[in-house]
């Protein structure tokens, strides 16, 4: 082997070794992977933004503990007065479904009926004794009650305001398909 080819393969076996040097020994390296850790939001409420600062994507409002929203969208009057601003045509429905499907049927079903076994979350929360709702009761309810719904959450239903407002109103289209009214 030239003396070249020889320096190179001693360069690559430095090189290689160098990647475990944590492993030569415990008492002399103690790598960051075995000290305490302390997660950065442990026993602190979460740090608001600096003032006069908008996060990307905008500001998600927090509803006040005095709403008539916060125990119970549902039957909050806001939510009567809030017109769903889409036709229920088939680009809607379609997008309604798409959004049913990744936020909603996880626990609703496919088919809206809570069916835990068709739900893998329904199926988890049955065993521990909180049911689904199956959606068939949204049909006494306005749009703007199944908006608040899906926005605000409550009574056994976490919120999600990570669903843009467009789309919120295109999964009440769906519902709206999905559990007709009568008349």
């Amino acid at each position: 082997m030239s003396r070249p080819s020889a320096l190179w393969v001693a360069a690559l076996v430095l090189g290689a070794g160098t990647g475990c040097w944590e492993q030569v020994h415990p008492k002399w390296f103690s790598a960051m992977k075995e000290q305490p850790a302390v997660q950065h939001q442990e026993g602190r409420a979460p740090w608001a933004p600096p003032e006069n600062t908008v996060p990307a994507g905008g500001i998600v409002p927090r509803l006040p503990a005095d709403s008539p929203l916060f125990d119970n969208p549902l039957q909050a009057p806001e939510g009567n007065e809030l017109v769903n601003p889409f036709e229920p045509g088939e680009a809607s429905l379609a997008r309604g479904k798409r959004m049913y499907d990744a936020y909603c049927a996880a626990c609703h079903a496919p088919d809206g009926t809570s069916n835990p076994q068709q739900a893998p979350v329904a199926l988890a929360l049955a065993r521990a004794g909180a049911f689904p709702n199956p959606l068939g009761s949204s049909v006494g309810y306005s749009d703007g009650q199944l908006y608040n719904k899906i926005r605000y959450g409550k009574p056994n239903m976490p919120a999600y305001p990570q669903i843009p407002s467009d789309d919120r109103w295109h999964i009440v289209n769906y519902l709206r398909v999905l559990f007709p009214r009568e008349g």
